[in-house]
């Protein structure tokens, strides 16, 4: 290997690559961000919405990595059946969550900002552009399987919610846990929708 090939070889491992919106992580969360606003342009209620960010939710998120990082030494103790149940749970919490935050479109705009090399993966800088010019930024950190937290405006979501359930486990056990994460999910659907921007 010439110098020159290990030199450019050692250049892309080290520094922070900038993606278009054609490649990699980037792409996805475009992809994503284009579902966000469809559901939002479609006037569906929320069990329309919910019926349609299901699927890009389960393709755009690791849930079992969010899972196991929120869980923490509870994950652990799981076994198979459990560990399901809690993805699924989960799951079903992440979808009624972004269709209830994004009900109404009234121009927002998503912009891609860049995408870099992260410790374990991927991140991704967006900004949410609301219609009275408020912008909102959106973090998104990649593994493997996809994306397994969001940092909206500094704020991680994956850090408040593994503080959120080990204290509540820690306090009034597991199963305290699971009826936490079915109230969420039913008190995210209907009467009250939050506008999204």
């Amino acid at each position: 290997m010439t110098a020159l090939a290990r030199g450019l070889l050692v250049w892309l491992v080290l520094t922070p690559v900038c993606w278009s919106e054609e490649a990699g992580p980037a792409a996805q969360v475009t992809a994503f961000h284009g579902e966000l606003l469809r559901a939002m342009q479609s006037g569906s209620d929320f069990a329309g919405r919910v019926d349609a960010l299901a699927g890009p939710v389960a393709e755009f998120f690791d849930i079992e990595t969010i899972s196991r990082i929120s869980l923490g030494r509870t994950w652990k103790a799981l076994d198979a059946e459990s560990r399901a149940e809690f993805f699924e749970l989960l799951e079903r919490l992440i979808v009624a969550t972004y269709a209830e935050r994004f009900d109404t479109f009234n121009g927002q705009v998503f912009h891609t900002l860049s995408a870099q090399v992260a410790s374990r993966g991927w991140v991704v800088k967006t900004e949410l552009e609301r219609s009275n010019g408020e912008r909102v930024t959106l973090d998104y950190y990649f593994r493997d399987n996809g994306v397994f937290n969001v940092v909206a405006d500094g704020v991680s979501d994956l850090s408040l919610r593994r503080a959120d359930y080990n204290s509540i486990v820690k306090a009034e056990g597991y199963p305290a846990l699971l009826a936490y994460l079915r109230r969420n999910i039913a008190e995210r659907a209907p009467s009250q929708e939050t506008q999204g921007g």
